[in-house]
């Protein structure tokens, strides 16, 4: 059997994905016409505009990272009749609206022109009952017609609107502009814990989606606004993004370092070859320590990612961002190693140093970025903490600070 999906990007089509069952091949080419005129740049920086196909290993890398992971499939198998190996197969159920400005439409349908919006908004009790139901039914896959929305990421998450405290479900491939996230059950006061880790980056200037909780029914939920969607003349448009395991055709099941993921210096070496900007650069240098510094040993190759803007590429804003450290069932490896360290109760000064030589940067550049987040993260962590216990109070902050200062300790200069 032989399947085709066409591929739009920004709402233009630029080529299509296929699958063929026997030998599980998979495959992308980009469209004569789009390649004529390439306005919105290659799909992908591990896809360059090119005439030939795209055979399994890059086509498949960068395709089945727009979905969740393969247990997230698993428990979606009865709900959507497919088999959790079967990317092509989720990538045309889920597929309308992806990640950054990516969408996928079967042949003879194509995405709604942008001033098409069609939108549902949802009563409380709706909303709540549709977000209690992610833990069995994953990204509400299947459960409204006209609802097509992939997200990566382990978490229960849906992919939404929401204004003026309401939660509005877009249709027909409308944009959404929020990820709206239930609390994790094995996980306590999860909500609480992402909301404060993704306001503190912002309060120490580092470039971070914007969040809130959202309480409905008496329950608490994490709400993150879309870094890859703007206002554009009074609409909703899609900006292109794609994560490093994209971008260097990474099957996503290996998305840790230990796996075979992307490493920090992989990351490094990838912004460069995309013409990053030197900020930008310090940008994932501060991402890196600020994960140590919060303990969140999780930030694998899916959780940073890359904005193109007319061709430009930026490192995004920090998104996914949770302190792990302060579950003790949770594992202590980071993702990502620093300097070659991969237990982050194992991480000293000299590591950063390490790794900026292995970025090919001076270590007096990369330590001063440290000192300069150690030294400010404490009190500013404090009055986060005390602003958000006003409303929705939480003993995780008081964990989370814990967790900066026995870090900040054992990188502190001078420290023996």
């Amino acid at each position: 059997m032989y399947g085709v999906l066409n591929v739009y990007l920004l709402n233009r089509f630029v080529g299509r994905f296929s699958h063929e069952s026997v030998g599980d091949i998979y495959a992308f080419q980009y469209d004569p016409e789009y390649l004529a005129n390439p306005a919105e740049g290659a799909l992908s920086h591990s896809l360059p505009l090119q005439s030939d196909v795209f055979e399994s290993e890059a086509a498949y890398g960068y395709f089945a990272n727009l979905l969740p992971p393969a247990y997230i499939r698993k428990k979606l198998e009865k709900c959507v009749h497919i088999s959790a190996g079967n990317v092509f197969g989720f990538l045309r159920a889920l597929g309308g609206d992806c990640a950054g400005a990516v969408a996928l439409y079967r042949e003879g349908v194509r995405p709604n022109p942008p001033e098409k919006e069609i939108l549902r908004p949802l009563e409380e009790s709706e909303a709540v009952r549709i977000l209690k139901s992610l833990r069995i039914r994953p990204l509400y896959a299947d459960g409204e017609t006209g609802y097509r929305y992939s997200g990566a990421g382990a978490q229960d998450k849906l992919i939404a609107r929401v204004a003026e405290g309401k939660v509005i479900l877009p249709l027909y491939g409308t944009p959404s502009t929020h990820i709206v996230k239930p609390a994790t059950g094995d996980f306590q006061n999860s909500v609480e814990n992402e909301c404060f880790c993704q306001k503190l980056a912002a309060r120490l200037g580092l470039n971070s989606s914007e969040c809130e909780i959202l309480v409905l029914e008496g329950d608490r939920y994490f709400v993150s606004k879309r870094y890859d969607r703007a206002m554009s003349d009074g609409r909703v448009a899609r900006l292109h993004q794609e994560d490093f395991c994209q971008m260097l055709s990474i099957d996503p099941e290996q998305k840790y370092e230990e796996q075979g993921g992307p490493s920090a210096a992989m990351c490094m070496e990838t912004l460069r070859d995309v013409k990053a900007s030197p900020q930008d650069q310090i940008a994932f240098i501060d991402a890196l320590v600020y994960n140590f510094l919060v303990g969140n040993a999780d930030a694998h190759g899916k959780n940073y990612s890359v904005l193109y803007h007319g061709g430009r590429a930026s490192f995004s804003p920090l998104y996914d961002v949770v302190s792990t450290a302060v579950y003790p069932q949770l594992s202590r490896a980071m993702a990502m190693s620093i300097g070659g360290v991969s237990r982050i109760d194992d991480i000293q000064r000299e590591c950063f140093s390490r790794m900026a030589e292995e970025f090919q940067m001076s270590p007096k550049l990369v330590l001063s970025r440290l000192d300069e987040m150690a030294r400010r993260i404490m009190p500013v962590a404090q009055n986060l903490a005390d602003e958000l216990s006003l409303t929705f109070p939480s003993p995780v902050y008081q964990a989370i600070i814990d967790v900066i200062a026995a870090h900040a300790s054992q990188v502190a200069s001078g420290r023996n």
